[in-house]
């Protein structure tokens, strides 16, 4: 078995997986409560334990203190040059955090094929991956990194004298603060994984008329879909919530 565990800015999700890559049990905690979780009794089964960690020292700590209690080597990813199939264009490469990374190995591992990762969490960001002929594989050209949903709420809140915190949803026009920014937000981040993939379409080597997908991962997933189908109906967007988690394992079967 092996334990893969995701700690982003806000949250913390684990998995189990089988030498088939089946997912036998999971997990989600959130990181101001991760001090204080038990340890779940799966995790003993674990042989081998990867981590990708953005959260710092506010998750490393609590994670280690968990890890005593276990008898199994800690493989904590760093992005590197190139694993899995998949080569990394990043400047310079071990700079890619290992989320955005795992998520773009599992991503080709999935599909063999040209495709946008998206990942809407904490910050929104839209890597593209590509195919790379010599050796054979796939290849993250490169993303971008923006707020949120909820970074640029909080951001709208503190800065300006007029608008307050109100419940909010998608709309045509809207006609309320809450409405106005839900609605806005939304269109901000479609905004961007739009223009990123019309990018990637236009890039050397691309067909232009070639069905490139939308894979999409992160705890505001949802809202991000809503706001892309209404941007554009036509647009091929799959939903996977445990990508960076598939990515974890693929990259540690790797090391066996």
């Amino acid at each position: 078995m092996i334990l893969a565990i995701d700690a982003g800015n806000t949250r913390c999700k684990w998995a189990l997986f089988d030498a088939k890559a089946s997912m036998v049990a999971e997990g989600c905690w959130v990181n101001d409560e991760l001090a204080e979780q038990a340890l779940p009794a799966c995790w003993h089964e674990a042989k081998r334990i990867v981590v990708s960690n953005v959260a710092g020292m506010a998750a490393s700590r609590p994670l280690l203190g968990m890890f005593q209690h276990l008898h199994a080597p800690v493989h904590w990813v760093h992005a590197s040059h190139g694993a899995a199939g998949v080569i990394n264009g990043y400047q310079p490469p071990e700079a890619l955090g290992s989320d955005r990374w795992a998520a773009l190995i599992a991503a080709w591992q999935h599909y063999q094929a040209p495709c946008l990762v998206v990942s809407a969490g904490t910050a929104l960001t839209v890597d593209m991956l590509s195919r790379h002929e010599q050796p054979s594989g796939g290849e993250f050209k490169g993303g971008t990194i923006s707020p949120g949903f909820r970074l640029m709420h909080q951001s709208l809140l503190q800065n300006t004298e007029g608008i307050r915190t109100l419940p909010g949803m998608w709309r045509t026009a809207p006609t309320n603060t809450g409405d106005a920014l839900y609605t806005g937000i939304s269109h901000a981040m479609a905004g961007s994984v739009l223009l990123q993939w019309q990018q990637m379409k236009a890039m050397p080597g691309n067909d232009t008329d070639a069905i490139i997908p939308c894979v999409l991962t992160g705890g505001d997933v949802e809202l991000l879909r809503q706001a892309l189908v209404q941007a554009q109906p036509d647009l091929p967007v799959t939903i996977d919530p445990s990508l960076v988690l598939r990515g974890l394992f693929y990259l540690e079967r790797e090391c066996l």
